[in-house]
C-alpha cells in the first residue's frame, strides 16, 4: 500500500513529537523509515510545508520513502491535492491527514483515507484508556504499546543541518559581573618615632674636656 502523508498535520497529532521542535520533520522521517522497513509492501510519499527551495529532498528520502517540501509561495495541502488528482490507480493509495478539504478531494477521487489519529494508532500509539484484564479477583491494567523511537544519529543530524542550515542558538544570558570595589587610599604605615642620636664631633669632645678640667681646678683650690 502506498501512503500519502500530510507531514505537519500528522506531527500535530503525535504525542511525542511537537511542531515546536526544530527537528520535528527529521524525527518524523526517521519514525516513518522504521515503520516502512517493517513491511516491503509499504511505501510513503511525505509532504511538508516551508521547504527551501522546495521539491524532493533526496538526502532524506529512501527507496520506499519520498520526502517533498512545498516551495516558497505554496503549501503542502495544495501539493497533496494536485498529487491526488493525478493518481492513475487510486485504489492503491491511502491518504493520511485530518484536513477536511484534502479528505473531500480524496473522497471525490475514490481514494481511501485515514485521519492522522487513526494512522497513529496503527503505528502503535494508543489514545484510548488502557483496557483491563481480570487476573483472578484482581484487575490489572494492560499498558499501551510503546512506540519505537529510533535514535537520531550524528550523521543524520548533520545531514539535516547541511540541508536546512544550523538551528539558531538562543542567546544565553550571562550573570552580570559585580561592580568593581571603589578604590581605597592605602593607609600610611604608622611612622616610627625618630630615634634621638647624640652626635659628637671634635668640638663637643673638646668642650667636655675643658669643663672637666675646670671642675678639677675648682676642687683643688678648695682643698688647699
Amino acid at each position: 500500500m502506498h501512503y500519502i502523508i500530510d507531514g505537519h498535520n500528522l506531527i500535530g497529532k503525535m504525542p511525542d513529537i511537537s511542531l515546536k521542535d526544530p527537528n520535528d520533520e527529521v524525527r518524523l522521517v526517521l519514525r516513518l523509515k522504521s515503520w516502512v522497513a517493517e513491511s516491503k509492501q509499504r511505501q510513503v510519499t511525505l509532504f511538508f510545508d516551508g521547504g527551501v527551495p522546495g521539491g524532493t529532498v533526496n538526502r532524506l528520502s529512501s527507496r520506499n520513502l519520498k520526502v517533498i517540501f512545498a516551495p516558497s509561495g505554496q503549501t503542502a495541502d495544495s501539493l497533496i491535492i494536485r498529487h491526488l488528482k493525478k493518481l492513475k490507480n487510486p485504489g492503491g493509495y491511502t491518504l493520511v491527514t485530518s484536513d477536511r478539504e484534502i479528505i473531500r478531494v480524496a473522497q471525490a477521487q475514490r481514494i481511501r483515507f485515514l485521519q492522522s489519529e487513526q494512522f497513529i494508532e496503527r503505528m502503535g500509539f494508543v489514545f484510548a484508556e488502557p483496557k483491563t484484564e481480570k487476573e483472578g479477583e484482581k484487575e490489572t491494567a494492560v499498558p499501551p504499546a510503546k512506540p519505537t523511537d529510533p535514535k537520531i544519529s550524528e550523521a543524520e543530524i548533520q545531514e539535516w543541518l547541511d540541508l536546512f542550515g544550523p538551528v539558531p542558538e538562543r542567546p544565553k544570558t550571562r550573570p552580570k559581573a559585580p561592580p568593581p570595589p571603589a578604590p581605597t587610599t592605602p593607609s600610611e604605615p604608622p611612622k616610627k618615632p625618630a630615634r634621638l642620636r647624640v652626635v659628637k664631633d671634635d668640638e663637643q669632645d673638646q668642650l667636655e674636656a675643658d669643663e672637666v678640667e675646670a671642675w678639677l681646678k675648682l676642687f683643688r683650690s678648695r682643698g688647699k
